[in-house]
């Protein structure tokens, strides 16, 4: 079976999907005041909707979380390679050697398992540690070039080999010039707008980045889903109580029974009828006619 590495929950990480809403140490005031501002913009009626503008609430607490742990992050790994810069000393002076390597060796920093921070700082302090008494002066002058250009120019400005008698002499001006004006100086540039930048570009990584992008993301999409379900109940009751006003304006309805069917005549009674009055018709013209010619017949 592979060994598979234990990955805490992202909840111990960042705190994103915590169960704990609100932390001991995070402004309560703060939160309420959230909790009020979403509120008064939503207006929520009911148990449902109240759940929905909560579920936002969390949501966006918890994506102010998430960017507030990662400044803490930064801010700690800034202070924690300055604290280490600014306590580390260089070793002190010795005659020989043995005795620097014996000094070094009873008196090793515990580094954790890290590795040593890197800089300016920590080349002087490496550089400084290294000299002692009976130092040979070519490897003196080839450690100075290992420095660098600004560094090795202002000591061989400062303390050149030509003002001292002797080597060690001159090994322990160095080493006075390194702990007594270069390394504080260092040290005073690490307060710097610039140093820090570097320092914090080095600790926010493409990753960190990405990994604070993907967990608001999934945060958006929860504030997302909640704003939906919250619009579609406001509009189901909009709806309802639209309904309900125009049931109450509309008239009442009468319903009427079904109605008699019509008599026809039949085809046999139509017939007799236009017979009849066809009959009674010719009647009443003969009559007429005979009217208007036996008076004339008389008359002659």
């Amino acid at each position: 079976m592979a060994d598979k590495r234990f990955r805490p929950p992202s909840a111990y990480k960042h705190g994103g999907f915590s169960k704990t809403v609100l932390f001991p140490w995070e402004d309560a005031d703060e939160f309420d005041a959230l909790h009020r501002s979403l509120q008064d913009e939503w207006e929520p009626s009911g148990a449902l909707e109240e759940d929905a503008v909560y579920t936002i609430l969390i949501c966006i607490w918890r994506k102010r979380r998430i960017r507030d742990k990662r400044n803490l992050d930064t801010l700690a790994a800034l202070q924690q390679k300055d604290l280490e810069a600014l306590s580390e000393m260089p070793l002190p002076f010795f005659d020989t050697k043995q005795e620097r390597t014996m000094y070094a060796l009873t008196h090793r920093p515990n580094s954790g398992g890290r590795p040593r921070f890197e800089g300016k700082v920590s080349h002087l302090i490496g550089f400084s540690s290294s000299l002692y008494g009976r130092l040979d002066g070519q490897f003196l002058e080839m450690s100075m070039n290992m420095l660098g250009g600004e560094l090795k120019a202002h000591l061989m400005r400062e303390v050149p080999k030509e003002k001292y008698p002797t080597t060690p002499e001159w090994v322990q001006a160095v080493k006075r010039e390194v702990d007594e004006v270069l390394l504080p100086r260092a040290r005073a540039e690490m307060d710097s707008p610039d140093y820090l930048a570097a320092k914090a570009a080095e600790f926010i990584t493409t990753d960190r980045i990405i990994e604070d992008l993907m967990l608001e993301e999934r945060l958006d999409a929860m504030v997302d889903r909640a704003m939906r379900r919250l619009a579609q109940m406001k509009f189901m009751k909009q709806i309802s109580r639209s309904s309900e006003r125009l049931l109450k304006k509309a008239p009442t309805l009468q319903i009427e029974g079904p109605r008699k069917p019509r008599q026809q005549r039949t085809k046999s009674s139509s017939r007799f009828l236009y017979s009849y009055k066809v009959y009674i018709l010719r009647i009443g013209a003969d009559k007429l006619l005979r009217s208007l010619i036996i008076p004339k017949k008389r008359r002659r």
